[in-house]
């Protein structure tokens, strides 16, 4: 497998993955480079990275990496790997991987564009998409099953604790205040006394 390098600072505005992206997969271009095919509901268009490293580069874009992502969802999950990623917490944009991202035939999927699955065979399974496209993936059923449940509890848990860190944040508690002297190191609170 070929790959591109690139600088994690450029992101070009057609390697965005957005609300609208529903499907990325790997594609060979003609010199045997690992590209990545963007599916969005109003098109497809090549990035001139594989799948992996083009959602690396949105995650730096965003403050983070697809280190940061994989290991923050395994903290999540408390599973070691092929968990999925989020993107975008506001947006609830979270890709899940059909297989290792670390494959080069890995597709990742946005939790929020897939519509249903079935069977397809013994060993894969066809999925409908939101804008109605189909793609058969050479995963079982019983996999991709855990993949998708896997990417929803990280929905869910990711939220749960937003709202539980949000709440705490909320909450009215004692008030104090702060100050530090001229030759102190440290600041010191005093409780405010009415």
């Amino acid at each position: 497998m070929r790959q591109r390098t690139t600088k994690n600072s450029e992101m070009k505005a057609e390697y965005a993955i957005s609300s609208e992206t529903i499907v990325i997969l790997p594609d060979f271009d003609e010199n045997g480079f690992l590209n990545a095919l963007i599916c969005k509901k109003d098109g497809i268009t090549q990035a001139g990275l594989s799948p992996f490293n083009l959602i690396d580069t949105n995650l730096r874009f965003r403050g983070s990496s697809m280190r940061g992502a994989l290991d923050g969802a395994r903290t999540l999950l408390d599973k070691a790997y092929m968990n999925p990623v989020i993107l975008d917490n506001e947006r609830d944009i979270i890709l899940f991987p059909s297989k290792s991202p670390f494959r080069e035939d890995c597709v990742w999927l946005s939790l929020r564009h897939v519509r249903t699955y079935k069977r397809s065979g013994a060993s894969h399974t066809r999925v409908e998409l939101s804008n109605g496209s189909t793609i058969r993936l050479d995963v079982s059923f019983h996999t991709f099953n855990k993949k998708i449940q896997r990417a929803y509890e990280l929905r869910y848990k990711m939220q749960a604790q937003t709202m539980r860190f949000e709440g705490q944040v909320v909450e009215s508690g004692i008030g104090y205040h702060l100050t530090k002297g001229k030759k102190d190191l440290n600041y010191v609170g005093v409780k405010e006394t009415y």
